[in-house]
């Protein structure tokens, strides 16, 4: 077990946040860069911490708070995770599926591909698993980046750590920048007829809140007050799915030293656990989806200020020119798969649902919703309704990747982690034309 969130880092943590999402409320420029209030405050961290000016009093622990918070992340998700039909999925989301897992595993392929070559023609000295710490930090945001990070450091290369933190970084800022060109494109390409552009929007969209009259409420009361407060025992369950998942971790990783099972894949699949029993009890009326939501919402917004903070701006120095080289073939290639293989897979309506992919292609789900709402502000595309069926499924396969493939690259087994996801390519786009076609004529 981690030793925890420290008080004193809380504290730090929440002051810049507070501080960040004031700077957010008063400042255009951040508002027109659409910077989300979470990374403006790791950024101050970073400055303000031991990497730069060394005036925060950070633990000397703090570090480790990243990876705790991964593991609460992956717990809440879990609790408000569905299993959904393999019918559901393949005659409402099977495109989007589809596209999904192409879309990661070529992108995981393709990065440490491109890593590999880079160290063994280029920097030979550097760890050919540089190419993973990409593709951790910019489809899995700083959730993966710290899975990653975590299990390279186990294996013995601690700047991985760093690098992937850093990659999650640029990529949500690759994410809304690029984004808003890749809209400008579409417009004059004639893919959408407008979007809500930053003049169009009022005062709260610009500052990042919400008009009172659009408040809607956190969660609701499930459980009467003279007995219990509701958020309590939904806390309880993400603290005690939390527990587990390191509990289980540790206890299947015992095994075999060379296999460290992530802490985030044992908390996932505890929480779908724990939903299913609720559900087979009838307790799930007495749970709250909201709650659980709202808890991976504050998880991830705090894990993205330590993750930030703890960046070693020593460290990149040393990896500048392959990690620019990385990030531009990194861009090029989810370019490629958004504007070339989105619109052969999704069919109609691609443009939104590639514009989002883009989002959680490089920086997160949150920064997918965000391109989303600016392009279909009333969500007519039902895009997240698909891609919360799609989740599910296509989540399996990110546990088995962002777990093994930095293994297989540390320890040079390159010929059987490419083999493996050309194969599981092959068999989504069949799968995807001769299955999923098949079901939706049957079913026109």
């Amino acid at each position: 077990m981690p030793q925890g969130l420290m008080l004193t880092d809380l504290a730090i943590a929440g002051c810049l946040l507070i501080v960040a999402k004031l700077l957010r409320v008063h400042l255009s420029i951040l508002q027109r860069i659409y910077l989300p209030s979470a990374v403006l405050a790791g950024i101050l961290g970073l400055v303000a911490g031991p990497a730069v000016l060394n005036i925060l009093p950070w633990t000397n622990t703090f570090t480790s708070n990243a990876g705790l918070l991964t593991a609460v992340l992956f717990s809440s998700l879990g609790l408000a995770t569905d299993l959904p039909s393999p019918q559901t999925v393949a005659k409402r989301a099977g495109s989007l599926w589809a596209f999904n897992q192409i879309a990661s595993v070529s992108q995981w392929l393709f990065s440490a591909l491109l890593g590999l070559i880079l160290t063994t023609l280029f920097w030979p000295e550097i760890n050919p698993a540089i190419g993973v710490t990409l593709s951790a930090g910019f489809m899995g945001g700083h959730g993966s980046a710290t899975v990653v990070g975590d299990i390279l450091t186990n294996l013995g290369w601690e700047d991985g750590f760093t690098l992937g933190l850093t990659f999650a970084t640029i990529g949500i800022f690759l994410s809304i920048s690029v984004g808003m060109l890749i809209l400008q494109f579409a417009l004059r390409m004639g893919w959408v007829d407008t979007f809500t552009t930053f003049a169009s929007m009022d005062q709260h969209q610009r500052k990042g809140l919400i008009s009172p009259e659009n408040q809607q409420r956190v969660m609701k009361d499930t459980m009467s007050s003279l007995s219990v407060d509701s958020f309590a025992i939904h806390a309880a369950l993400v603290i005690a799915v939390t527990t587990f998942s390191y509990v289980s971790a540790n206890y299947l990783s015992s095994f075999y030293d060379q296999v460290q099972i992530p802490t985030f894949v044992t908390g996932f699949l505890g929480g779908m656990l724990v939903r299913i029993v609720a559900k087979q009890t009838k307790a799930n009326k007495y749970l709250c989806d909201g709650a659980f939501n709202h808890a991976s919402g504050i998880s991830t917004d705090y894990l993205i200020i330590f993750g930030i903070s703890a960046i070693k701006i020593t460290v990149l120095a040393n990896y500048l020119l392959p990690m620019v080289i990385l990030s531009i073939g990194g861009v090029i290639f989810t370019l490629w798969l958004v504007l070339w293989v989105a619109p052969r897979i999704l069919g109609d309506g691609w443009f939104e649902k590639g514009l989002f992919s883009w989002g959680w292609l490089t920086g997160t789900v949150a920064m997918g919703i965000a391109l989303l709402r600016i392009v279909d502000p009333k969500m007519k595309s039902k895009v997240l309704d698909d891609y919360a069926i799609a989740y599910v499924p296509g989540s399996i396969t990110d546990i088995f990747i962002i777990s093994l493939m930095p293994i297989a690259m540390f320890n040079g087994l390159y010929i059987e982690a490419f083999s493996v996801g050309v194969i599981y390519i092959l068999t989504v786009l069949f799968i995807w034309r001769f299955i999923f076609n098949n079901l939706l004529f049957a079913k026109s």
